[in-house]
């Protein structure tokens, strides 16, 4: 079996992270690998109303990730008993950050909640898909529900 290194387990701040996290802390822990536990903030753009470069369309995506950096090390804190981990906020297109990420530092492995869509739950969306592909790790996408069955 494959011994992962450098595990990376991106979640949402403030959604459903307990499956991914809790599978990645134990995987970590199993595989004496290092963890890192990500969030993507979408790159704010100054749109009507806001001045390009002004005050308002600097400061809000610093508070932005100040404030997702305050939640991951909410949602780790009682996970640091078990392994050592480290979190890190990125910005910009939710993918694109992903595969960035594991090829600035070799990881070995992705784990992620694929995102939902009410009537397509069973499919996964264009950005989970464009990681599948695209990744140069294995990327392990999570459902924290059990599949619906199909009946006729």
């Amino acid at each position: 079996m494959k011994r992962f290194n450098d595990i990376l387990c991106v979640v949402e701040t403030g959604g459903a992270f307990k499956p991914d996290l809790e599978r990645a802390v134990t995987l970590a822990e199993n595989s004496q690998a290092s963890l890192t536990v990500v969030d993507v903030v979408e790159r704010i753009v100054a749109g009507i109303g806001m001045p390009e470069g002004g005050p308002i369309s600097a400061d809000l995506p610093t508070a932005m990730v100040s404030a997702h950096a305050q939640g991951l090390e909410t949602l780790v804190d009682p996970y640091r008993k078990r392994i050592e981990i480290q979190t890190k906020v990125l910005t910009g297109t939710p993918f694109l950050e992903i595969i960035r990420e594991v090829l600035r530092n070799g990881r070995d492995l992705v784990i992620k909640i694929p995102e939902t869509r009410d009537w397509l739950d069973w499919l996964f969306s264009s950005a989970d898909m464009h990681l599948l592909r695209n990744c140069p790790c294995p990327v392990w996408l999570i459902k924290d529900k059990k599949p619906k069955t199909l009946s006729f």
